[in-house]
Order: C-alpha cells, then structure tokens, then sequence
C-alpha cells in the first residue's frame, strides 16, 4: 500500500513536470523579448554613433570605446537589471505555486492531516537566495541566478565591445559592424553576439525553473520530516549526465541534513547539479 501510494504520488509530480515546462517556456520567450529589445538599442546607438564614419584607427577605436562605455553597456546592465528582477519575481510565484502542488499531491492519496507548507516570503527568499553550480565545478556552490544575470550582462558587453573593435580595425562598414551583432540571415542569426546571450539566457532560465521547484519540494519536506523522505529522480536518456544518473531513484531524508539513506552519495544542494 505505501509503494502503491509513492508511486501515485511520483506519477502525480512527473505529470506537473509537463506543467513546469510549459511555464519555464514562457519565461524563456519573456526573457528573449528583453533581449530583442536589447539588440534593437545596441544597434540604434551604434547606428547615431557610427564608429566607422572616421577615417583614422585611432580615433575609430576611440569612438568605440567611447560609445561602449556612455552609451552601450549601460544599456546591456540595465535590461540584465530587468531580467534578473522579473525571472527572480517569477521563480518565487513558481516556487509557492509548487508547494501547494506537492501538499496537494500528497494530499490526494494520504488519508492524513495536511501537509505543512512554508511561508510563501520564506520560501521566495530561500529562491532567490539559491547558488547554482558553475558549468566548470558541477557539486560545487557557486552564486545566485541574479548573480548569473549580472555575469551574462558583463560577458555580452565585454563580446560586444571586442566584436566592434576588430569591426573597426578591419574598416569594415556599420552594416558589417552590426552583422556582428545581430548575425546574417544566412544563418538565421543564429552566427551573432545576440544569438548566445538568447542561447545563455535560455541555459539560465532553465535552471532557474529546476531549482525553484527543487527547491519547494524540499522545503516541503523539510516541514514535514517524520511524515516524507526525498527521492532523487533523474530524466534517462542519452543526455542525462553522470552525476544525475548516480542519483536517480536514491533517497534522503528530509531534515536539513539530507542523509543518504541505503548509500553514501551526498545531497549536496541539491538539484539543479549542473547548469541546464
């Protein structure tokens, strides 16, 4: 009977997985949107500001430079601003909007009191203040999704800027320079700066969407300890990773400590692992 209810209880939440992802696409278009906007403001300045309307390398560099530090990287900082308000805003609504998925979940096939549920400020701040692993350092903290945003922010405006410094050096023309950026249509700009700052936001929002609901299934728990134990559940197949396959179907239990029980491998975090 207890197996029979573990398993409609699993079926219950892979089910609102597909939910999930329905919700982590929207967010993603919500987050390609700010960057559409993005693009459009990094070209109009470059079009008023055309660094390549000057003879001289000197003084095209100097335009570059110039126009990346008035005018375009604080544009790329403040729509990385508006990213990392929104998704963190929008990781809390999920992270309470899963907790009440999983008492209900839980609920549904337990003839029990109610499962506890933590407080929804508490648990949009247990979101928010979240590390995710680095790509290069899996099982290891590393820092916030706002952080994250912040960093994308800094990387596209240091590409942006490298990119429109060998544009001027090789006296390329501004359609040339905003090629650069935007990409051809040859390759359904899918070859410009644009195209990975979406591909890296989309990573981001990803994981952000894994770890919100990681993380209410966990506070959960951890509200309910004698009466849960968390159970690792991975998505198999050809992509699943390592670290992800060790832990499938492998439980702890659900006081803060997360003991390993019936094998050795650590909680650690917790999911996400690993990016994406």
């Amino acid at each position: 009977m207890a197996e029979s209810r573990n398993t409609q209880i699993a079926d219950a939440l892979t089910e609102r997985q597909l939910q999930v992802g329905r919700v982590e696409t929207q967010l993603r278009r919500e987050a390609w949107a700010i960057l559409a906007l993005l693009e459009s403001e990094i070209v109009s300045s470059l079009k008023s500001n055309d660094p390549t309307d000057f003879v001289l390398l000197v003084r095209r560099r100097r335009e570059v430079e110039t126009l990346m530090a008035e005018e375009i990287d604080p544009l790329i900082q403040a729509r990385y601003e508006q990213l990392a308000r929104q998704m963190d805003a929008a990781m809390g609504r999920l992270a309470v909007q899963e907790a009440g998925v999983v008492q209900r979940s839980v609920q549904g096939v337990r003839d029990e009191p109610s499962l506890g549920t933590p407080a929804d400020t508490a648990l949009r701040r247990r979101v928010a203040d979240s590390r995710f692993p680095s790509p290069a350092t899996p099982t290891d903290f590393s820092t916030t999704g706002a952080d994250w945003w912040q960093r994308q922010g800094a990387s596209v405006a240091q590409r942006v800027g490298d990119q429109l410094m060998v544009s001027v050096s090789l006296e390329e023309s501004l359609t040339q320079a905003v090629t650069r950026i935007r990409g051809t249509s040859d390759q359904a700009f899918t070859d410009g700066i644009m195209a990975r700052a979406r591909d890296d936001a989309a990573r981001l929002v990803r994981t952000q969407t894994t770890n919100a609901v990681g993380e209410a299934r966990v506070a959960v728990a951890e509200r309910n300890v004698p009466r849960l134990v968390l159970r690792h559940s991975s998505l198999r197949d050809g992509k699943t990773s390592l670290i992800c396959i060790a832990r499938d179907g492998k439980r702890f239990t659900a006081d803060p400590a997360h003991t390993p029980i019936g094998h050795s491998l650590p909680f650690l975090q917790g999911v996400p692992y690993h990016p994406s």
